[in-house]
């Protein structure tokens, strides 16, 4: 099982490549393919990744969906026709297409945020600011998990 924990920030060289943190290519070591799946947050100006392995079975889930059904064609577009493998150099680093580069408004430098299964890659100042506005709701996303463990 993947878990990708954590955030770092690594420089962006002007090729668009950037190095994918030690511990996120230690997460992947093991999966059939050194590939890391990239694209774009729809509207929301960072990028999702995922190893190939775990994007695949996230892409099942949405093959499960009836194949004419509005919503799996909308994430047909959105996630599956988007979605850019990419994979390592002998440097650990992976070449970001230049139009995810600037969909996520991704210059110099690139923060990259573990979220469990798959991670995030962001402008680093975008980054703080939505991080920022993630601390307000804290408590309250708190008791939604605690509400999901059924504690007693």
């Amino acid at each position: 099982m993947t878990v990708f924990l954590s955030s770092y920030v690594n420089t962006v060289d002007k090729k668009g490549r950037v190095s994918v943190p030690a511990s996120f290519r230690g997460e992947m070591i093991n999966h059939s393919r050194q590939v890391v799946v990239v694209y774009a947050a729809p509207k929301e100006g960072y990028l999702y990744a995922w190893s190939y392995d775990d994007f695949v079975k996230f892409a099942e889930r949405i093959k499960k969906l009836p194949p004419m059904s509005k919503e799996r064609q909308r994430l047909a577009r959105t996630i599956l026709a988007a979605a850019r493998p990419v994979g390592f150099d002998g440097e650990g680093r992976i070449l970001l297409p230049e139009p995810l580069l600037k969909e996520a408004g991704i210059e110099g430098k690139a923060l990259f945020a573990g979220q469990g299964d798959y991670f995030t890659i962001w402008n680093p100042e975008r980054y703080e600011e939505r991080q920022e506005a993630d601390w307000a709701h804290y408590e309250d996303d708190i008791e939604t998990l605690s509400a999901e463990w059924n504690v007693e």
